[in-house]
C-alpha cells in the first residue's frame, strides 16, 4: 500500500526549466563573451542553480553571480511561471486527505526553491522539503531519507518526476516512479525508452494512478 508521495518541483510542481534557464544566463551573463545557449546550461542541471553558475565563472564571481541568480530568478518568476501547473495543489490536498506523506524532493537550491514556493503560495504544503546539492544529484540519498525518516518500505513510497533521471534515481532505492510529461520542457523518447512505473501526461493522469496504488 502506498504511503509516501515525494515530488520533483521543475517540470512537475511547475513548469519552471525555462526560469531556471533564463535566471542562470542572467547571472553569468556579465561574466561572460558570449551568450550561451539554453542546451548548453540545461547541460549542467544536477547541482543546484549554485552549480550551474560554478561551470561557468571564476570562484571570484561566484558570490556576484549568485545574487544576481536569485534577483533574476525572483523577477523573472512572476513574469515566466506565476502559477504552479493547473491542479496540482488540489492534487496534493487530496493526496493528503488520504493521509499519505507529502515530500518535496528537488534538486533546486534552498534559495530559489523557497522563492519558489512562496510564488506558488505552497510553502505549508509539504511535510518535509528537501533540496539539492552543488556537489551533482542527490535524489537518490532524499529518496533514502525518507524511507528511514518514516520507518517505510521501498515499495510503499513512489517518486514524481519528469526527467529520465528521475527514473534511475528511483530505481537505485528501489521505489516507483511515475513520469511526468505535461511540461514543455519534456524528454518523451527518453523516458519512454525507461520504461518507468507510469507515464502520465496530466495532473488528473497523476491522481489517477496514484489512487489505484492507495
Amino acid at each position: 500500500m502506498l504511503k509516501a508521495v515525494i515530488f520533483d518541483f521543475d517540470g512537475t510542481i511547475g513548469d519552471t526549466l525555462k526560469l531556471v534557464i533564463e535566471s542562470i544566463r542572467e547571472a553569468v551573463s556579465p561574466f561572460m563573451d558570449r551568450e550561451l545557449s539554453d542546451d548548453e546550461i540545461a547541460d549542467t542541471f544536477g547541482p543546484i542553480e549554485e552549480g550551474s553558475i560554478l561551470k561557468f565563472v571564476d570562484e571570484k564571481d561566484y558570490e556576484e553571480a549568485c545574487k544576481r541568480l536569485y534577483d533574476a530568478y525572483a523577477r523573472l518568476h512572476k513574469e515566466i511561471t506565476p502559477k504552479p501547473f493547473a491542479g496540482v495543489v488540489d492534487l496534493i490536498k487530496y493526496l493528503k486527505s488520504k493521509n499519505l506523506i507529502i515530500i518535496l524532493a528537488t534538486g533546486k537550491g534552498a534559495k530559489t526553491c523557497e522563492i519558489s514556493l512562496k510564488q506558488y503560495q505552497m510553502e505549508n504544503l509539504f511535510d518535509k522539503i528537501k533540496t539539492g546539492s552543488i556537489k551533482g544529484g542527490i535524489k537518490p540519498q532524499m529518496m533514502q531519507e525518507v524511507i528511514d525518516e518514516y520507518k517505510l518500505s521501498a515499495d510503499e513510497v513512489i517518486y514524481i518526476g519528469d526527467a529520465p533521471t528521475d527514473i534511475d534515481a528511483a530505481r537505485q532505492v528501489g521505489v516507483k516512479i511515475a513520469s511526468v510529461l505535461y511540461g514543455t520542457r519534456i524528454e518523451e523518447d527518453a523516458v519512454k525508452a525507461k520504461n518507468p512505473d507510469a507515464i502520465c501526461y496530466s495532473i488528473e493522469d497523476v491522481k489517477k494512478y496514484l489512487t489505484s496504488l492507495i
